[in-house]
């Protein structure tokens, strides 16, 4: 009995001394106290949905470097992400990828964490993201840009005698869903089509990304989900609904396109499996592919407009800069992503956009090498996981001006007016920084951006009552020229 008495207290002693080195060892970065010994105020914050306001307010109270974890600390500025993402640097990704794990024990490009092994399998990749083996991504981003238009036009046009109020964020969501499928597997899932959350994974996923931001907070949590019996509820191959529809769905495709009779696609798949990506692999990207190239884009595109609707100057302008595009003759039906970079205020009206409201918060960490290193003056030892806020980065007042925290898309025309192109270029790489940087870039930047290069035209085609009143406007408009 006395023996294991002393054991109890030799444990208990050393889960203090662990935990007591634990808070030490950051002791000297800003932050509050309980930060340090748990991160229980952090998943608070994160499932109740404003996760990244209380981000914001830990900068505006510690300073650029906080600690927000007993091992994560997080800053705000866009040149130390610069810094820890450039090709030569030695950070590595941290235990936040973890989260991203589809199946436990088994990584994709996103949660690969070991440095060779992903610049290996990206490379492997980049092909089918840059759209070189399948003629490029406009093709199928114009047709589900149709199908978009064509949904509104059918079913949520009102009419004298009926309101049809119409749910923009369901709709986006089907739209990127729909345009991810048809780049990646050479048709689109029919979102758009069916006018509804297929497989109910739209609805799956809202309830469940709490949870997943949560885990990104406090990784230990993504472990303990990952192990047994915990491991028994995850979402699984086979199952009717949710994650586990989308993950048979991958299983499915994978198995058919490789089967020995099957002709080639060209799709961003095909790329993959000419460049000798396994089963496995192929099958965990395309379930991969589905959430993060979606989810992200349709946040954005959600974002911006409701950030043009609560701005009727801004909506305004970008209406009448769309309206004299067209009279000019300037723009093609769906317009071309070519063509709407030679439209300044739309241009402004998307970095705005993305700069002040992120398509994803995470504080994606990246672990401290070997060494340790020197983050705005605090000492960092190797292991430590260190965040980035997207959120305040995106909000410089040094970059964007004193009015930064404002959607004001007019910062841009005068900007580039002003002839000040090092401000200009500043204020450019630091949006850019919304899609990552260096060797953690977004490989899928450029198709997100054309979408939103597109779907902003086309929604304000669709402010007219029809599309027949719409050719209507572009005619009287041609006819006055």
């Amino acid at each position: 009995m006395a023996a294991l008495v002393v054991l109890a207290a030799v444990v208990v002693v050393g889960l203090l001394a662990r935990e007591l080195y634990s808070w030490y060892r950051l002791s000297h970065v800003p932050g509050p106290f309980w930060h340090g010994i748990t991160g229980f105020s952090m998943a608070r914050a994160a499932l109740n949905g404003s996760v990244h306001e209380y981000y914001m307010e830990l900068h505006e109270k510690y300073g650029p470097l906080v600690r927000i974890g007993p091992n994560t600390v997080m800053f705000s500025d866009g040149d130390t992400l610069r810094k820890i993402a450039g090709a030569r640097s030695k950070y590595t990704k941290g235990e936040w990828y973890a989260v991203g794990r589809t199946t436990p024990g088994e990584d994709h490009l996103f949660s690969m964490r070991d440095e060779e092994k992903r610049k290996y399998l990206k490379s492997k990749m980049g092909p089918g993201y840059a759209g070189l083996e399948n003629g490029g991504f406009e093709a199928g981003i114009d047709k589900n840009i149709t199908a978009f238009v064509d949904l509104i036009d059918r079913k949520y046009i009102s009419t004298a005698k009926e309101f049809r109020p119409m749910d923009m964020a369901s709709k986006s969501t089907y739209f990127a869903l729909d345009v991810i499928s048809e780049l990646g597997f050479g048709t689109p899932y029919g979102f758009l089509k069916e006018d509804r959350d297929l497989y109910q994974y739209v609805s799956t996923k809202d309830a469940f990304f709490p949870v997943m931001i949560t885990m990104g907070n406090v990784p230990w949590l993504a472990t303990l989900m990952h192990s047994w019996p915990l491991n028994l509820g995850l979402p699984k191959s086979g199952d009717s609904a949710g994650f586990g529809a989308l993950m048979g769905f991958a299983k499915t495709f994978v198995d058919g396109r490789l089967a020995p009779d099957t002709k080639p696609g060209r799709d961003m798949i095909q790329s993959f499996i000419n460049a000798g990506l396994t089963r496995k692999e192929l099958t965990q990207e395309v379930y991969v592919e589905t959430i993060a190239g979606s989810d992200t884009t349709a946040t954005a595109i959600r974002m911006i407009l409701l950030s043009l609707l609560s701005n009727p100057s801004a909506f305004a302008a970008l209406r009448t800069e769309i309206d004299t595009a067209i009279s000019k003759r300037m723009i093609s039906s769906p317009i071309k992503d070519s063509e709407s970079r030679f439209m300044p205020y739309l241009q402004a009206v998307i970095r705005e956009g993305l700069r002040l409201y992120p398509p994803s918060t995470g504080i994606v960490s990246k672990e401290v090498p070997i060494g340790g290193d020197v983050i705005h003056g605090y000492r960092l030892p190797a292991g430590t996981q260190l965040g980035e806020n997207v959120c305040s980065i995106g909000r410089s007042q040094e970059v964007f001006g004193p009015d930064a925290h404002l959607f004001r898309p007019e910062r841009w025309i005068e900007a580039a007016m002003n002839d000040d192109e090092e401000k200009y270029r500043a204020m450019i790489s630091t949006t850019d920084l919304v899609f990552g940087y260096g060797k953690f870039y977004c490989m899928g930047r450029n198709i997100a951006l054309m979408e939103l290069n597109k779907i902003f035209v086309e929604i304000r085609l669709c402010h007219c009552k029809t599309r027949k009143a719409a050719e209507t406007l572009e005619r009287r408009v041609l006819d006055n020229t």
